[in-house]
């Protein structure tokens, strides 16, 4: 049987009321020669039941399960050695593709052989129209730096790569050992996962946008449970500053975690914001991104 270019790879985790719309746009690339693999990570919804109604609509469909809930790491691991592509494409069970997706990403790895990994923007969508879009420095029609660099730039100031609609150059992924860290809480798995690629092999930006990301504020997300974010946030700064000293400063550390505490403090209620505030005021008087929140903050009260 001949191999296909791209492997889709999906963890899914309860899905029903979002998958099909991910689906109907995997069939609707304009790149064909790709096989889907699912993995459905320990839930009885009706998850299965809705990918399988696709299955003649893939030139390969495979599904594999979980009989207990793993997590995200685990789940992509999974997934990552049971592709038959040269590329490996991620996508999400609540993401919308644009139809060029897959054949913009394969063009580039095929053209630039330094390059392991092809990411692009991602729209922000509120179920009624975009809301924001990310990365900014692709937004800015800039490109991504290499090796230390964007290493750096991923560490002090958190993942600036679409994780959702991100193209991987498998033998990068195979040659070099790597895999999706299970300990972490599965949303920050992304965010160590590029890091750790940003030292091995090129990261390339395209700036146009893949993807839409389901952002409405009814969805169930991993994601929406920001405790449970912050807290992996904070411990991936610790861990990575013991793992690469060599490359993480004092400073570095110090900057990426004021960089989680201003996320934090930009997600607090008013109350808990002005404690916030005056702690993060006490512990770095000096940097302006406090004073950006502060702004935005006030400015928000008076115009809203």
């Amino acid at each position: 049987m001949v191999k296909p270019k791209v492997s889709v790879i999906l963890p899914v985790y309860n899905g029903e009321n979002t998958i099909a719309t991910t689906l109907e746009s995997l069939v609707n690339q304009t790149f064909k020669d790709f096989e889907l693999v699912c993995c459905i990570d320990g839930t009885n919804d009706e998850s299965e039941i809705i990918i399988n109604s696709f299955r003649d609509k893939f030139k390969k469909l495979t599904i594999l399960k979980n009989q207990l809930n793993r997590g995200l790491g685990a789940t992509m691991n999974r997934l990552m050695t049971n592709t038959k592509g040269e590329y490996i494409a991620i996508a999400e069970q609540d993401d919308y593709y644009y139809t060029t997706r897959l054949e913009k990403q394969v063009k580039v790895l095929d053209e630039n052989v330094t390059v392991g990994l092809v990411s692009g923007i991602a729209d922000f969508w509120n179920g009624e129209k975009i809301v924001m879009q990310f990365p900014g420095i692709l937004v800015a029609g800039k490109q991504y730096p290499t090796g230390k660099e964007m290493f750096l730039l991923n560490y002090k100031k958190q993942v600036k790569v679409a994780n959702s609609c991100t193209m991987i150059r498998k033998n990068v992924h195979v040659n070099n050992g790597l895999y999706f860290s299970v300990h972490y809480p599965s949303i920050s798995v992304d965010w160590t996962y590029i890091m750790r690629f940003s030292l091995l092999s090129d990261i390339y930006g395209i700036q146009e946008p893949l993807v839409r990301l389901d952002r409405r504020n009814d969805r169930n997300s991993v994601t929406s449970n920001k405790n449970k974010q912050f807290l992996a946030a904070r411990e991936v700064i610790r861990s990575f500053k013991y793992e690469f000293p060599e490359l993480i400063t004092e400073g570095d550390y110090k900057f990426s975690l004021m960089t989680e505490y201003i996320i934090e403090l930009n997600n607090a209620s008013n109350i808990k914001y002005c404690f916030l505030f005056v702690k993060n005021f006490i512990l770095s008087p000096f940097d302006k991104r406090l004073y950006v929140s502060f702004n935005k903050r006030v400015l928000k009260k008076i115009f809203i």
